[in-house]
């Protein structure tokens, strides 16, 4: 009987491992089992079936590519996990929204006089401090803007890139709160790795590649390159024939012309 339910669970197991969610995203076909995830995207063996469930699920609603580093699916020790998506997917994602108007966004800073400053960019004088990040979004159509304002206090951290570079890091934690509340439809459940206290440095950029996925899409750049190459040879041959034509057609003339030569003019001064 235990050899049974042994038997039943690992085909349970398998049956859970392959299962698959299909989509595209980018035009790109997209297929990704929980047994990919465990093997490709997240490595530790403490991420439970439901933390993978949760992952496909966000994937495929979502439209991301965890191959191409869109999003991550990240597990430390026996923590919750975390998912956070990649650096540029918040900015494509805006562009590529016919209402995006375009955005403003900088940091708020307290100046040497103890005056409270909103700078665009991240730049700041050496003796002023950071306080907080803000950010407008502008929608067409829309007679406001969509504001976010963040406080240093919150979000800041004392390790990785926001030690190196907060400015930028505050900067971007405002954008994306601004973004997410401008574009829900694209950009809802989606969160940056500066809002989750992730550090960014640990963030693999390297496009993973497996060999069912990447053999389709390089079979598909071959009959891509055979197309071309074919329509190239077409068009000519197609060339050829016209200036074999073309000089058929020349030497024709000139032959009828050499056979049927001009008759002689006799001018009237030579009579």
């Amino acid at each position: 009987m235990n050899k049974q339910n042994g038997m039943h669970n690992q085909n349970e197991n398998a049956t859970f491992e392959n299962k698959a969610v299909e989509y595209e995203s980018g035009g790109i076909p997209v297929r990704l089992t929980p047994g990919m995830v465990k093997r490709y995207i997240c490595k530790n063996a403490n991420v439970t079936d439901e933390e993978i469930v949760m992952f496909l699920k966000l994937c495929e609603s979502q439209k991301l590519n965890p191959f191409l580093r869109e999003v991550y699916l990240l597990k430390f020790d026996k923590n919750p996990a975390t998912m956070v998506t990649g650096k540029d997917v918040f900015t494509k994602r805006a562009f590529q929204n016919p209402k995006f108007a375009g955005f403003q966004a900088g940091i708020i800073v307290l100046d040497k006089g103890g005056e409270i400053q909103y700078r665009n960019g991240s730049f700041k004088l050496k003796g002023e401090t950071i306080t907080g990040g803000w950010c407008k979004v502008f929608i067409k159509g829309y007679d406001v803007t969509i504001d976010a304002e963040v406080s240093m206090d919150e979000y800041g951290k004392t390790y990785g890139t926001w030690q190196t570079i907060p400015a930028t890091m505050i900067r971007k934690v405002a954008l994306v709160q601004a973004l997410r509340e401008a574009f829900p439809e694209d950009l809802g459940g989606l969160y940056d790795s500066s809002e989750m206290g992730t550090n960014s440095e640990m963030l693999d950029e390297t496009p993973i590649v497996i060999e069912g996925q990447a053999t389709e899409r390089y079979n598909n750049n071959i009959n891509i390159d055979a197309e071309y190459e074919n329509t190239e040879n077409a068009q000519s041959e197609s060339l050829r024939a016209e200036e074999n034509d073309r000089k058929e057609r020349s030497e024709g003339v000139s032959r009828k012309a050499q056979d049927n030569p001009k008759p002689n003019v006799v001018s009237m001064n030579d009579l």
